[in-house]
C-alpha cells in the first residue's frame, strides 16, 4: 500500500485513523468522516471554479454533492511536488447501470435538479462572456462535412481495409441522420441559445454519465464537477439521453419518460427543444468516428473503428425510428 503523503495531511486539519490507496486516491477515514484525497490534473482556476460552483449549488439547496474541503490555509486543494490534489467527503456507493429504468429516471432527476439552481452563478474566477461556447448549428455543419470527406478519400483506394469496406455500405444512412438534425435548427435560434446560456450563466456539468454519479442507500449522488464550466444546459440532457438511448435500443416510450421527468423539475424551453431534438438524431457516435479516422495515421490500425462501427450497427434500426419519431413528434 503506498504510504499517505503526510506533506499533504498537514495541510487539512485531519486526525487520520486508517486509509486506503487506489488508482491515485486516498480514502481516509478519520475519527469522524470518511473522505477520499484525488488527484486532480486541472488548472488552479478550474478548482476554484468547481470549489464556488459547488457551495453555490448547496447553498441554493442542490446538496447531492459533496463540498471541497479547504486546506488550513483556506484553500480547495492540497499540493506537494507539483500535484495537486482535491479533498471531499466519501461514502461507499453502489455503480449505475444504464439499462436499469430506475437508475436512468433517477440520473435524470438528479441532474434536472442540478440544473434548475445552477443558474445564475457569478465568480471572479471566469466570465461567462469568456468561456467558448460551440454553435451547435455551425458545429453540426462542419461534422458532416468531415463524414463526406472520408467517404471522398475512401472511393478511390483500391485495397480496402475491413472498415473501409463497412462505411462505405452504411455511411449514406448517417449522413441522412445528419442532415435531418441539421433540419431541426434554425442558425439564428442556435445563436440565440447560446447568447442565453452567457446572459443566464448557466452551469453545466460537461461529462456526465453513469461514472458520474452513485447509488448510497436509495439516494442518487453527483460524484464530481470537474470539467463544470458555463454552456447550454440542453447539451447535457441530451448527452446522457443519448447514452441511456443507446444501452436500451433506443426505447421512445422511455426517452418520452426521462425528458417528461426532467421537465417536472426543469422545463424546457421551446427554442433549447429545437436543440434537444437536433442533438438527439445527430449521429453523434458515428460522427465521432470520423473525426478519429480522419486523425488516424495508420491504416493498419483500424481495429478499434470496426469494433466501434459494429457496436454501433447493434441499434442502428432502431436509432432510425427514433430519429424520424423525434423530428415528428418530440
Amino acid at each position: 500500500m503506498k504510504t499517505l503523503i503526510q506533506e499533504l495531511i498537514n495541510q487539512y486539519d485531519l486526525n487520520v485513523k486508517k486509509y486506503i490507496y487506489n488508482r491515485g486516491n486516498y480514502y481516509i477515514t478519520t475519527f469522524e468522516e470518511q473522505y477520499i484525497l484525488r488527484k486532480v490534473n486541472m488548472p488552479e482556476e478550474q478548482i476554484w471554479f468547481i470549489s464556488e460552483a459547488i457551495n453555490y449549488l448547496r447553498d441554493n439547496g442542490f446538496d447531492k454533492i459533496s463540498k471541497l474541503h479547504l486546506t488550513k490555509k483556506k484553500l480547495p486543494y492540497s499540493m506537494t511536488k507539483g500535484q495537486m490534489y482535491i479533498l471531499q467527503t466519501y461514502k461507499d456507493g453502489q455503480e449505475l447501470d444504464f439499462k436499469e429504468i430506475e437508475d436512468g429516471k433517477e440520473v435524470i432527476r438528479l441532474l434536472a435538479n442540478f440544473h434548475k439552481v445552477g443558474i445564475d452563478f457569478k465568480t471572479k474566477y471566469r466570465k461567462s462572456e469568456s468561456v467558448e461556447i460551440k454553435d451547435i448549428y455551425e458545429n453540426f455543419i462542419k461534422r458532416s462535412k468531415e463524414s463526406l470527406t472520408i467517404k471522398k478519400n475512401i472511393v478511390n483506394i483500391s485495397q480496402k481495409t475491413p472498415f473501409e469496406v463497412m462505411f462505405l455500405k452504411d455511411y449514406k444512412i448517417y449522413n441522412e441522420l445528419q442532415q435531418m438534425a441539421i433540419s431541426c435548427i434554425d442558425p439564428q435560434i442556435s445563436k440565440e441559445v447560446t447568447k442565453q446560456a452567457r446572459v443566464r450563466k448557466t452551469l453545466v456539468h460537461s461529462d456526465y454519465n453513469y461514472h458520474s454519479v452513485t447509488k448510497i442507500g436509495d439516494e442518487y449522488y453527483i460524484l464530481g464537477i470537474d470539467n463544470c464550466t458555463y454552456n447550454l444546459q440542453i447539451l447535457d440532457l441530451s448527452n446522457i439521453l443519448t447514452k441511456i438511448m443507446q444501452k436500451n435500443k433506443w426505447d421512445i416510450t422511455l426517452l418520452e419518460t426521462l425528458i417528461n421527468i426532467y421537465e417536472e423539475i426543469r422545463p424546457i424551453q421551446p427554442q433549447e427543444r429545437a436543440i434537444l431534438k437536433s442533438v438527439l438524431i445527430f449521429p453523434g457516435k458515428y460522427s465521432g468516428i470520423c473525426n478519429k479516422f480522419l486523425q488516424s495515421k495508420r491504416r493498419n490500425n483500424y481495429t478499434m473503428f470496426e469494433v466501434k462501427w459494429t457496436n454501433m450497427l447493434e441499434y442502428q434500426e432502431e436509432q432510425i425510428k427514433a430519429a424520424k419519431y423525434i423530428l415528428n413528434e418530440l
